[in-house]
């Protein structure tokens, strides 16, 4: 009975291991169903790749497009793809066109957002779009695989690199005297390139100092002959507006800018004069013409001067931008001498920096002042070809 009883038993668990065994053959499919699986796949991942090249082409030849979504459906001559558009003032705008392909449908979704990006530590709005798309095989209703692409682009051309320089120039630098020039400082020590220079930078005599050395390395501390950035194009529009609104406009020859920083630090909602600092980076000061800074001129904001400016003399500071370019085919001159501190950022088609000059990048500066405006305020954004920036599958 004893050894009957042990029969039974290893019957018992043989005939369980038999049929767990079938269950979990029965679960494992074929290996032609996995390869079929597999193509599937395929299919369904280059099914949202061609939405996506859709929903591109699209975002790109409409320049006010905000939202987009695509449907498809297979036809009797290839896939019919339907798409809807809405525009930034809301208009709506729907299309179609047959796509030759009859392997399965997709349908993909893209939407405008603007979003603080942080570009090379200055902080910028900038203008992006979400597109999702996802392939079906081998359809929508009824599908067995599909594949979801997701990409984040960015469709605004505006760029800050011209920004990340102590001084940059549309055509030349010359750097002389003891002026001294920093780029912005590294948090592991040294410092970031101080100089850019579409043209020449002339280095003259030794007693300058371009990130603490009178021998500074090109392409290291400064870049010269290189075209691959352009002098920004502010928006003189919003700037000129912002200005005037304040009261620190003037045009003319010859500016004198301590007359206007005057009237600025006598409004006590911009300037302590216990403490003597501003409350603000909200101030422009515009001249449509040339300017001079003579001595003990202190600014905090942005200067834009469409002409000559000229800074010389004892107690000049200026903690923001300063900006001497007319966008025309004349270039214009930033003249800095005497012993200024400028505290952010420099830009001129010809920039000359002597005496005891000392310019020095400062991002936490920039930022205040880009923040504040918002930077398509300051820089002039355009609507460009949308670039990807990241891709993901989810």
């Amino acid at each position: 009975m004893k050894e009957k009883g042990q029969l039974i038993l290893v019957i018992s668990i043989v005939l369980f291991l038999f049929i767990l065994g079938g269950i979990i053959l029965s679960l494992i499919p074929p290996e032609n169903l996995m390869a079929r699986r597999q193509i599937e796949s395929n299919q369904a991942f280059y099914l949202s790749q061609a939405g996506l090249e859709n929903a591109i082409y699209l975002i790109n030849n409409d320049r006010n497009l905000k939202d987009l979504v695509i449907s498809s459906n297979k036809g009797s001559y290839g896939l019919n793809v339907n798409y809807t558009i809405t525009q930034t003032s809301g208009t709506k705008l729907t299309g179609s066109f047959i796509f030759p392909i009859q392997l399965g449908e997709y349908v993909v979704s893209a939407n405008y957002t603007n979003a603080l990006i942080n570009e090379g530590g200055l902080l910028a709005q900038g203008d992006f779009f979400v597109i999702k798309s996802t392939g079906y095989i081998p359809s929508v209703s009824n599908y067995t695989a599909k594949r979801n692409i997701e990409i984040f682009g960015r469709v605004d051309q505006i760029s800050l690199d011209p920004f990340k320089y102590a001084v940059f120039a549309g055509t030349s630098v010359s750097i002389k005297g003891n002026a001294v020039i920093r780029g912005e400082s590294l948090e592991e020590g040294g410092f970031d390139t101080a100089i850019y220079s579409r043209g020449d930078v002339r280095l003259i005599g030794n007693a300058f100092d371009v990130n603490g050395t009178n021998s500074p390395i090109p392409g290291v501390d400064y870049i010269a002959n290189d075209t691959s950035l352009q002098l920004p194009q502010l928006n003189m529009a919003y700037l000129r507006a912002i200005s005037i609104m304040q009261g620190l406009y003037r045009s003319g020859r010859n500016v004198d800018l301590k007359q206007i920083v005057d009237i600025a630090q006598s409004n006590p909602s911009w300037y302590n004069s216990a403490t003597k600092t501003y409350n603000t980076w909200s101030l422009v000061i515009f001249i449509d013409g040339s300017a001079k800074m003579d001595g003990n001129v202190e600014f905090q904001g942005i200067v834009v001067v469409n002409g000559d400016l000229r800074i010389s003399g004892r107690g000049n500071k200026v903690r923001g931008i300063v900006f001497a370019s007319n966008m025309d085919t004349v270039p214009k001159d930033l003249s800095i001498y005497g012993d200024p501190v400028i505290d952010g950022c420099s830009l001129g088609e010809i920039v000359d920096i002597g005496g005891n000059s000392t310019v020095r990048h400062n991002k936490d500066f920039l930022n205040n002042v880009f923040i504040t405006h918002g930077i398509e305020n300051i820089v002039q954004k355009t609507r460009g070809k949308l670039r990807a920036l990241s891709w993901r599958e989810y």
